[in-house]
């Protein structure tokens, strides 16, 4: 019988070289530099949330895979993907947030958040029994 198993390339391959396309997402909204179809802080906050989403993917279905929803990374990783989306969602509705005063602010936020939650992803691959 063949169990669930934990995927080298998608649980820490994809989301290492979609971590490479955050950077530079990152890093053009930061210095003002326009990349194809991102043009504006804005848009970069759309790609980053498309491409963040898709770096979960791999972990979600890791935490599926182990059947640990309730881990104490796992938890992180939840609370950690919820105040990506609110400071996008923020962004987006222009409520102000204590630490972010506009859209290139909340692109580095989201930035760093999600390095955090890829080093959390990558603890959680290497340390899946907690």
């Amino acid at each position: 019988m063949k169990g669930n198993t934990m995927n080298t390339f998608s649980n820490l391959l994809m989301p290492l070289s979609l971590g490479v396309v955050v950077g530079v997402i990152v890093f053009a909204a930061l210095t003002g530099k326009m990349l194809p179809l991102i043009g504006s802080p804005r848009a970069s906050l759309i790609a980053l949330l498309i491409v963040g989403m898709a770096m979960c993917i791999g972990g979600i279905g890791q935490v599926g895979a182990s059947g640990r929803w309730a881990s104490p990374l796992a938890i992180l990783g939840y609370l950690l993907g919820a105040t990506i989306l609110i400071i996008i969602i923020s962004s987006f509705a222009g409520w102000k947030l204590p630490l972010i005063a506009g859209e290139t602010q909340a692109v580095a936020a989201v930035g760093i958040l999600i390095a955090i939650k890829f080093l959390v992803g990558t603890l959680s691959f290497f340390f899946h029994w907690l």
